[in-house]
């Protein structure tokens, strides 16, 4: 609830001569009083400041003796001081007579003095003047041990075992109510055991404190034992006292009594606390919890710190702070959560000093503050004295300074001295700790004393629709709305506002997220998130004259709901607020409150309030809109009902109105209904009370209800006796509305424990079939489970807890400084999923089916496999390191649960990941073989989960099997193209060591010693040899990349640029060589090597050259081009041409070509020509087409040309320009051929011209693919013609229809060193190509009629008798394609973006002499950026 934030700030005490002793504060904490051993010093609250310091003279001193501690009067107007020597000194506090406006500062006040008989702070705006008068003392015999404040009295304890009473008014003892310790007979409880008085008569009390709620006092006795004295009467008659023992505490050393929780607590000599509670029926101190530093907390905290020394109660009862002797302080919650250790933060590495080897930190005295925002600390520790003149010398005046402030400047050079500081530490904590409103709990907000902490997130919620004869609906939040945001969206109040009305009292949030309503001293403000804008009241009268109450505020709809005091009527009201209108009172709806509102709350269209006579009424909130008219106000549209439903009494069952924390509405039941209807309902069905930590049900009695009519139910309610559903209850969650998506999370009641941990009472939800059948009952279970933070807001639908958290932040200090002791500390907001814990007690309990139930509702979230991994390893964890044997081992169960879901494999997987390996033997005996389920997860494609199974395996396994297991996983993952998996896999072979078989065996023999495993030692494992006829398996690769030297066409000199043009880092043709030794491969590399090349094979035979790229684009060093040349006459033969074409065009997005109409016109000319043509002889032929290469060639150039415009000579062949803004021209020279042999009538042409071209560029546009296919296909053909493979880099011919590159074709295939077998293939594939164009395709028909002179030369190629002399002299064309990450980041779908952006640039280099015309032909490149 609370949570230290900032750097203290040191106070700097006037007068500094003595030590300081004692702290201690008024009623309303607005005034504290400082002791020094001889002085008394008056503090104001905020600012921080001393207004008055009374000093007592040497004389006084010697012979009253020293300040000890200190004791306000209710009312603040005299104080009670103890010396050392045994006397109380009485003081008078009073306004300064002297001073005119009778205060320091500026100050405003509409009453005059008169009015006012002593001391209210609560008609002070700001620091008072006031004057500090010693009064008269009295001795006491012995020591004063002990002081308490009984209201017009005051109790002084003495060390000679004597209680006795002295009056405020005249400061004399009351002998009559003196009581002797001697004669109280204690027992262990009030009724049943017999008593006994205390044996020694030299026992005293040493620490004693009073509560009036609980009617006594609790009592720390010098022997070391705790008491809870009382009286039968409030007037504590000496005969009347008696005496409870603790039987739980054993040397006490102090005490402190929470009023709203009834609890008791004691320090002890061990350094733990101890908090009891008194039992309502035996009347004994029955043990609540203890308060003790875990080892993981901070190890042997009892022995470092000491005995307990002080400890005191936060004032709205909700934190305890703590501290110990030998210094060092904690926070705790009501119920012992721990919330602040300082001992772990002190000195931020090291908890002690390096010379005392203690605590840097020693608390003599704390306080808290006003509204628990500051705890006011004397601290003895070594700092650094302030230069001489630093100290203020003014009695009126103080002045405080951060400690650690980076802003300010270095410390001074100064000697250190041992002493004692006045600190001031800062708190915030959450609205739930005092306003516990419905619409709080689905939001994280955390107030401070001028500010408000919330999550950025919450200002962009979104909100169901409603409408006004609806409830209010809750916020539709994202699962993971408020999930990994760590910061906080602070609002800071007005300062108009603060300046009267500070500190900030209550808070509360609107249900919608969108609005935040505040209240401090005096009336209230509100600020909407959406406008950003605060709304405070225009008429200030009426905010001073309107107090919230203890009842707070909270939200309905858009009305502002308040429960507050009104000053000048002088009663109680209960007001709404409409949000849209001024902050008025002409705008709101005041109902009047018989007696004070302790606490309010709302539920759908129904208020619950809890008065101070102990009586719960209800009331029906209804809102109606009423017609606009010109004569009512645009601000009063809304016509707003609060009607009175009922009035019930629970003083039977509340000892006082005070102790109840929080009443709530709700629909939950225990006893009847189905699910459905409980579900559907909106009807309040019970009311929860929260009584000081027991949490008491109301139900609804549905059979005396059952013959009223419907419109006399909704008038009355009749509750059957409480059920108390929990204990030691801090805080509670409902959610306002169910989910029939997931029933059970947003139906259950959430209940924060304290250090008991949270606790769900969850609806078992029936089945389907269960809801028809009648008399049903609806069941609920309640779930205890442990959390890591402190809990302050839930989500209900996405599974998660929020918290906050202090977080110390070090900053470099220079030297010796007061930084060393004070860390910086900054509010962290925490988050923790919790379905885990319920899905865990389900199973524990058998209640297999509701978790199931449970767990489906919630596979939408994104972190379900966690959860399903927290599961197993937390259980995994205490069963697998216990030293008992477990007779039901949870985990069977677990594993069986979680294998219901999809997520099984990777959760086993991950879970023994982040296990110990010490825990597998036991983990792998329950869910089985690790290489079953690594051969289940290749069955089912879950590569990924089989790769974490695969570092388990090599754990467990040989290096031969491991290796094994990642050849197989490597095959799955190149065939799924899961490049980075394989590139991991192929880092991950290559870096088995042999030499770790054995030592990998010797460990396995070690770890499966004394097994009872259910599988064998020796795993199965699937045999991964290649068989004897794979002739692919360890071939001998070059791992370098280098031109052959058998191609007598290249030079040493171009083969190095040709190398650095293909050299990239992920493209297929990549220049990264690996790392050998000695120049020679392993075999670990060969085995690599022998899976790549035959997934190589494998992709190629069957026409995947797409796959095949990118394959080798995503392979770090896979040399493409020469394994190409190593298969061109293998797996790299095209066995069915057509089908290989087809294959290029689905995978590479290629359209088939269609016919333009001028096409079908000439195709039948272009058939007779071709007749003709071979009619004629050898000779002729063979020359009549070396000119008509050449001349094709030329006219396809000219018609591309003619037809871009855009496009200048050097690109002529279809460049893209250099913004990349035109794709790839097409590439087809069907049109120039059939220019070359069609005979059109000029006329005619004439006419048809403007039609036939625009008929050829639609037919363009549309065979034209991809630009990026076109760059990919082109660099592709490079690759082919450099490794020789003849058939494919036809192929690609065909489809870029482009019969330039053809002619390169023809080139290399009239080489001598071509294999003959691949020209007749080729051949062959020609003609196969032919005959599909003529029956199936008829768009390649002009490309191919263009192809046939060159066809019929391929046809008369012998590579055998061929010489140099007898080759045709074709055009030369090189192309040079660099392709930046073009394949690799392509994927098998083809419908990724490339990332890189391509150029593509042909430039005409190369000249060749065709039939002696001297024309200049230009190879082709592509250069990609």
């Amino acid at each position: 609830m609370y949570f230290a934030v900032g750097w203290p700030k040191l106070l700097q005490v006037v007068h500094r001569d003595s030590r300081l002793v004692h702290i201690s504060a008024n009623c309303d904490r607005m005034l504290f009083v400082v002791l020094t051993q001889s002085t008394i010093g008056i503090w104001f609250c905020k600012p921080a400041v001393e207004i008055v310091s009374y000093r007592r003279s040497s004389c006084s001193i010697g012979d009253l003796g020293t300040n000890e501690m200190a004791q306000w009067k209710p009312d603040s107007s005299k104080i009670a001081v103890t010396t050392s020597k045994g006397y109380i000194i009485f003081y008078q506090i009073e306004f300064d007579k002297n001073n005119a406006k009778q205060t320091i500062f500026r100050k405003r006040e509409d009453r005059p003095l008169e009015q006012r008989d002593d001391l209210d702070c609560h008609y002070v705006d700001c620091v008072p003047a006031l004057t500090i008068t010693m009064l008269s003392y009295l001795q006491v015999p012995g020591s004063v041990t002990g002081l308490v404040c009984l209201r017009e009295e005051l109790l002084v304890s003495t060390g000679r075992g004597i209680l006795q009473r002295i009056r405020w008014s005249d400061g004399l003892v009351n002998s009559d109510l003196t009581i002797e310790l001697a004669s109280v007979p204690f027992s262990a409880d009030l009724h049943h055991s017999r008593s006994s008085q205390l044996s020694n008569p030299d026992i005293c009390i040493k620490a004693l404190k009073y509560s009036p709620l609980l009617g006594g006092f609790t009592a720390v006795l010098s022997n070391g034992r705790a008491a809870f004295i009382t009286a039968r009467s409030l007037k504590f008659e000496p005969n009347e006292v008696v005496g409870v023992w603790s039987q739980e505490v054993t040397g006490a050393t102090t005490t402190a009594v929470n009023h709203k929780y009834a609890l008791m607590a004691f320090g002890c000599t061990s350094g733990e606390g101890v908090v009891c509670h008194l039992d309502e029926l035996t009347g004994a101190l029955v043990l609540s919890h203890r308060l003790v530093i875990s080892s993981k907390d901070y190890p042997d905290a009892g022995q470092v710190c000491g005995a307990v020394s002080q400890m005191k109660w936060t004032p709205d009862g909700t934190a305890l702070a703590m501290s110990w002797e030998r210094g060092g302080f904690s926070v705790w919650s009501v119920f012992g959560s721990l919330l602040l250790l300082s001992i772990g933060i002190d000195t931020g590495q090291s908890i002690s000093d390096s010379n005392s080897g203690h605590p840097k930190l020693k608390i003599k005295s704390m306080e808290w503050g006003s509204e628990g925002y500051y705890l006011w600390m004397v601290c003895e520790r070594l700092h650094c004295t302030p230069p001489d003149g630093a100290t203020n010398s003014s009695e009126r005046s103080g002045s405080n300074s951060s400690v650690g402030d980076p802003s300010s400047s270095s410390p001074p050079q100064s000697q250190q001295v041992p002493g004692v500081d006045l600190i001031q530490l800062q708190f915030i904590k959450s609205s739930l700790a005092v306003n516990r409103c419905m619409t709080n709990h689905i939001h994280l907000l955390l107030q401070g004393e001028d500010r408000l902490y919330l999550n950025p997130e919450e200002s962009s919620v979104q909100v169901f629709g409603s409408s006004p004869s609806l409830p209010q609906q809750a916020p539709s939040i994202s699962p993971t709305a408020f999930v990994g945001n760590k910061q906080w969206h602070v609002m800071h109040i007005p300062h108009t506002y603060l300046m009267h009305n500070w500190p900030i009292r209550y808070a509360a949030m609107s249900m919608s997220g969108h609005n935040v309503a505040v209240a401090g001293k005096t009336g209230l403000a509100h600020y909407s998130l959406s406008s950003r804008k605060w709304k405070l009241f225009g008429n200030e009268t009426q905010e001073r004259d309107m107090v919230v109450t203890s009842g707070g505020l909270t939200w309905w709809r858009d009305f502002i709901c308040v429960a507050c005091y009104n000053l000048l009527d002088q009663r109680d009201e209960i007001r709404f607020y409409p949000r849209d209108c001024k902050l008025d009172n002409t705008f709101a709806h005041v109902t009047r409150i018989p007696s004070q509102v302790l606490l309010m709350n709302t539920y759908v269209d129904l208020l619950i309030v809890l008065c101070a006579d102990c009586h719960i009424v209800l009331y029906s909130v209804q809102q109606k809109r009423i017609q606009h008219t010109p004569t009512i106000a645009l601000n009063k549209i809304q016509e707003f009902a609060l009607n009175k439903i009922q009035e019930f009494a629970i003083e039977n069952f509340v000892p006082h109105p005070a102790n109840v924390v929080a009443v709530m509405l709700t629909s939950l039941r225990t006893d009847a209904g189905s699910a459905k209807v409980a579900s559907e309902s909106k009807e309040a069905e019970s009311i929860l009370i929260n009584v000081a930590g027991r949490l008491l049900l109301f139900q609804t009695d549905r059979s005396a209800s059952a013959g009223k009519a419907a419109n006399d139910r909704e008038k009355w309610l009749t509750f059957n006796p409480p059920v108390i559903v929990a204990s030691s209850v801090e805080s509670m969650w409902l959610n306002a509305h169910s989910s029939h998506l997931k029933p059970h999370l947003t139906e259950a009641l959430w209940l924060g424990c304290g250090a008991a941990g949270m606790k769900v009472w969850l609806p078992l939800q029936p089945k389907d079939e269960g809801i028809k059948s009648k008399g049903f009952l609806s069941k609920r279970i309640m779930l205890p489970f442990t959390i890591d933070i402190y809990p302050l807001a839930m989500l209900f639908e996405a599974g998660i807890i929020l918290g906050a958290n202090s977080e110390a932040v070090s900053y470099p200090s220079h030297g010796d400084t007061p930084d060393d002791c004070w860390p910086y500390l900054q509010l962290e907001r925490t988050s923790q999923v919790y379905l885990h814990h319920i899905l865990r007690q389900l199973l524990r309990r058998n209640l297999g089916v509701h978790a199931l139930e449970v767990a489906r509702s919630c596979t939408d979230l994104p972190y379900f496999p966690h959860v399903l991994e927290l599961l197993i390893h937390e259980v995994l964890e205490e069963e697998a390191t216990s030293k008992e044997p477990i007779p039901d081992a949870l985990l069977p169960r677990v594993v069986a649960f979680v294998e219901e879901f999809p997520e099984y494999l990777q959760t086993i997987a991950h879970c023994a990941r982040k296990s110990d390996v010490a825990v597998w033997q036991y983990f792998f005996t329950v869910v089985g073989n690790p290489v079953d389920l690594f051969q289940e997860c290749l069955m089912s494609k879950r590569l990924y989960t089989a790769a974490s199974y695969l570092i388990i395996l090599q754990n467990l396994e040989k290096s031969c099997l491991a290796r094994q297991h990642a050849s197989l996983l490597l095959d799955a993952a190149l065939e799924q193209f899961a490049w980075d998996l394989a590139r991991d896999l192929i880092r991950f072979l290559s870096a088995i060591d042999p030499a770790d078989d054995e030592e990998s065996s010797t460990a396995m023999r070690r770890v499966r010693q004394n097994s009872t495993s259910k599988y064998p030692v020796h795993y199965p494992s699937p045999p991964v040899t290649p068989e004897d006829s794979d002739p692919y398996m360890y071939p001998p690769v070059v791992r370098g990349r280098s031109i052959s030297k058998d191609d007598p066409g290249k030079d040493s000199s171009k083969a190095k640029e040709k190398s650095k043009t293909f050299a990239r880092g992920d493209s297929f043709a990549g220049s990264k060589s690996r790392h050998t030794s000695g120049g020679l491969d392993s075999p670990d590399k060969m085995n690599v090597d022998a899976i790549l090349n035959r997934h190589a094979c494998r992709l190629l035979s069957s026409y995947r050259l797409f796959d095949l790229a990118c394959f080798a684009a995503n392979l770090e060093d896979y040399q493409l081009v020469s394994w190409l040349r190593k298969e061109r006459l293998r797996s790299a033969k095209i066995d069915d041409f057509v089908s290989a074409l087809k294959k290029l065009h689905e995978d590479f997005h290629w359209p088939l070509p269609i016919l333009s109409l001028g096409a079908l016109r000439h195709i039948s000319s272009v058939a007779s020509l071709e007749s003709h043509s071979s009619l004629m002889d050898q000779g002729s032929q063979r020359s009549k087409l070396e000119g008509l290469e050449a001349s094709s060639a030329s006219s396809s150039v000219d018609k591309l040309t003619s037809n871009s415009a855009n496009v200048s000579d050097t690109d002529a062949v279809g460049v893209r320009p250099e913004d990349g803004s035109l794709p790839p021209a097409e590439y087809s020279d069907a049109g120039s051929l059939l220019e070359e042999v069609d005979s059109i009538d000029s006329s005619s042409w004439s006419d048809a011209v403007y039609l036939s071209e625009l008929d050829q560029l639609s037919v363009d546009l549309v065979n034209r693919g991809p630009a990026e296919s076109d760059l990919r296909l082109r660099y592709l053909f490079q690759i082919l013609v450099e490794a020789g493979c003849l058939e494919w880099s036809a192929l690609v011919t065909l489809i870029l229809r482009d019969s330039v590159l053809f002619l390169r074709v023809l080139t290399m295939a009239s080489q001598t060193d071509a294999p003959p077998e691949a020209i007749l293939r080729l051949n062959n594939g020609l003609a196969a190509f032919e005959a599909w164009t003529n029956t199936d395709c008829p768009g390649y028909r002009p490309f191919q009629i263009g192809l046939q002179p060159h066809i019929a030369i391929l046809k008369d190629i012998k590579p055998k008798s061929c010489t140099s002399t007898q080759r045709v002299n074709l055009p030369k064309c090189s192309n040079n394609f660099a392709l930046d990450e073009s394949f690799s980041k392509f994927g098998r779908s083809g419908e990724n973006e490339v990332g890189s952006q391509l150029k593509c640039e042909r430039n005409m280099a190369d000249t060749a002499d065709v039939n002696h015309s001297g024309q200049e032909k230009s190879d082709q490149g592509c250069v990609v950026s």
